[in-house]
């Protein structure tokens, strides 16, 4: 009583309390709904919004209560269902709208007047006054604002109003409870925030609490520290239980079965996610036919199970992943060698690089065609001094492109001389370029080649043979079974390979879990049949959207040189090329994979 008369000569002193005489609703320009609150004199405000269901409260601190009555039901116009008023404390009037759905909506303070401005979901209406008097005029459109020009006319630094009401932090909340019955503090929460707020049959007790906190926040702590806990319905009232009678209720509530359709996942994917939620009588299945859910829980579990999967079946957006893998193989190869042949026409011939030619007859000629000897057929002759001799003769060039041939004759000795030369260049430049496309968090495979058969024989296994035998030779013995090998055919995958997997991140950057690969099969010498020549990374890389990045490089080079040649002839300085056979080979194999991962974006 006391804190009523201080407040009440606060007031008349200072002039603050200015008295609301009216609220009118009335359609604006721009498909917009404009309320008015009269007010005689100048007042402070504060907005907020609330759901279950949507309401717009406005707070006016100095201000008294002159309205011809307190609650406005089926005003229903301009997205305004009705309107509640009352004196929420001594110097503060509380308005509160009822609204069909909460949309974007600014408040101004002009002198005699706040001013709410908000979209119009409902179309054209006619105005509505709270007076006794005529009806509200509409607005003229020169002097109705529009939501269309707020970045050229930005509103007074008062306005609180947010862009997106659901999101708005709820009001804070400064109270001190000192062994307060548990029904007196719902009580002050019920009125503080305006929800309903009901108690079960099990919540009794007293608390001692001082909080400072969103009036959610606050209630939850000082539930959850004694022993209860609070449920919001799905018609916006909150009700509170003690922890045990919820477990109780929880094993004698009756089962409720739903069908949960999935459109972005799979329902098997949800699934799992899903039966963490329910309770032991709970059970869900998976409807493969209609990508769908069933569930059966109690119906607290069902609004569970629907806030779940309402966040996790969101469309993912999709990514296509582009590859090149460049493969250049350069082999280099110089040879150079020189063959001698020295014949003797009268005596010993190795004819292992030329024809030779021969006295065959004894008569002291050598006549041709009769007397030549055919090449690779040597002619030893026994009797009689004889000098032959060969030169490098198995170490000649392989198809040289270059051969001079010169020849002496030195009595009946013929010095034959090949002098054999190559230098080749061998380029092949491998692209390959391919390119998939995948949701995100899925993996995709890309494989342009072929399947390989090999056919592996095992010689271990034999045939079953006689088991017994009454032979001699051995009691018992198992009979002489043939070995016949069992073959099996395994099959290789072989070609330009790709299996990637994507996540798009929140800042528009992907990263990428990759294997690229390029093989193909090639005759191996030996008798394994096959070997497979393969270039292959794999890697895990953060690449920005649509960027080019190198996953991997190789570089090989391969140096070789071999020099063979007539004994101690090849080793003399200066000359010593003249009597031996080179041969330098060089092969540098370059590896590059690029990988661009691009967002795939709607039109």
């Amino acid at each position: 009583m006391t804190s009523t008369l201080f407040a009440l000569a606060t007031g008349l002193t200072l002039g603050l309390w200015g008295p609301v005489t009216e609220v009118s609703i009335r359609p604006a320009p721009s498909a917009t709904t404009e309320i008015v609150i009269a007010v005689d004199g100048e007042v402070e405000y504060r907005e907020f919004t609330m759901e279950g269901p949507s309401r717009l409260v406005v707070d006016l601190f100095g201000a008294r209560h002159n309205l011809p009555g307190d609650n406005f039901a089926d005003v229903n116009r301009g997205g305004v269902n009705s309107v509640r008023t009352s004196q929420y404390s001594d110097d503060v009037v509380r308005v509160v709208l009822e609204l069909e759905s909460l949309s974007a909506y600014d408040v101004v303070a002009e002198p005699g007047r706040i001013r709410v401005v908000m979209e119009n979901p409902a179309g054209e209406f006619e105005p509505w006054t709270s007076g006794a008097g005529a009806p509200a005029e509409s607005i003229p459109a020169e002097t109705a604002p529009s939501f269309a020009s707020e970045a050229a006319a930005p509103l007074p630094s008062s306005t609180m109003a947010a862009r997106t009401p659901p999101q708005q932090e709820a009001r804070r909340i400064s109270v001190t409870f000192n062994e307060t019955p548990i029904r007196e503090v719902l009580f002050t929460f019920s009125d503080f925030s305006g929800r309903s707020i009901v108690a079960g049959s099990g919540v009794t007790g007293l608390i001692s609490a001082q909080v400072d906190a969103p009036w959610p926040d606050a209630l939850d702590v000082i539930l959850g520290t004694n022993g209860f806990v609070a449920t919001e319905l799905p018609n916006g009232i909150i009700r509170v239980d003690d922890v045990e009678d919820v477990s109780t209720q929880a094993e004698i509530e009756p089962l409720v079965t739903e069908a949960y359709r999935v459109n972005y996942a799979t329902a098997e994917d949800l699934s799992d996610a899903v039966d963490g939620l329910l309770t032991e009588r709970g059970t869900v299945r998976a409807s493969q036919s209609t990508n769908s859910i069933v569930v059966t829980d109690i119906a607290a579990i069902q609004r569970e199970v629907e806030r779940l999967i309402d966040r996790l079946d969101v469309r993912t957006p999709q990514v296509q992943i582009k590859a090149k893998i460049v493969f250049v193989n350069r082999t280099e190869l110089n040879d150079l060698g020189i063959v001698y042949d020295l014949k003797d026409s009268g005596g010993n011939q190795l004819n292992q690089v030329t024809p030779g030619a021969a006295d065959l007859d004894g008569d002291g000629r050598i006549e041709l065609p009769d007397e030549a000897v055919q090449q690779g057929t040597n002619t030893v002759a026994l009797g009689g001094n004889s000098v032959a001799a060969l030169g490098n003769a198995t170490n000649r060039v392989p198809s040289p492109t270059l051969s001079l041939l010169s020849s002496l004759l030195i009595g009946r000795h013929t010095l034959v001389s090949f002098i054999e030369a190559l230098e080749s260049v061998n380029l092949s430049d491998i692209q390959a370029e391919p390119s998939v496309t995948v949701r995100d968090n899925r993996p995709a495979r890309i494989q342009v080649g072929e399947r390989t058969p090999l056919r592996v024989l095992d010689a271990s296994s034999q045939a079953a043979g006689g088991a017994g035998g009454g032979g001699g030779g051995g009691a018992g013995g198992q009979g002489g079974g043939a070995v016949i090998p069992q073959a099996t055919v395994t099959i290789e995958e072989t070609g330009i390979i790709l299996e990637a997997t994507p996540h798009v991140t929140d800042d528009d950057h992907i990263l990428l879990e990759l294997n690229a690969e390029r093989s193909s099969p090639q005759l191996a010498n030996s008798d394994v049949g096959y070997v497979f020549a393969t270039q292959n990374a794999q890697s895990e890389v953060l690449v920005r959207d649509g960027e080019t990045v190198v996953i991997a490089g190789l570089t090989v080079t391969e140096r070789e040189e071999v020099r063979s040649g007539i004994p101690f002839l090849m080793n003399l300085p200066l000359v010593g090329g003249l009597f031996r056979t080179t041969r330098e080979s060089a092969v540098q194999r370059d590896l590059i994979i690029l990988v661009t991962p691009t967002i795939v974006r709607d039109n």
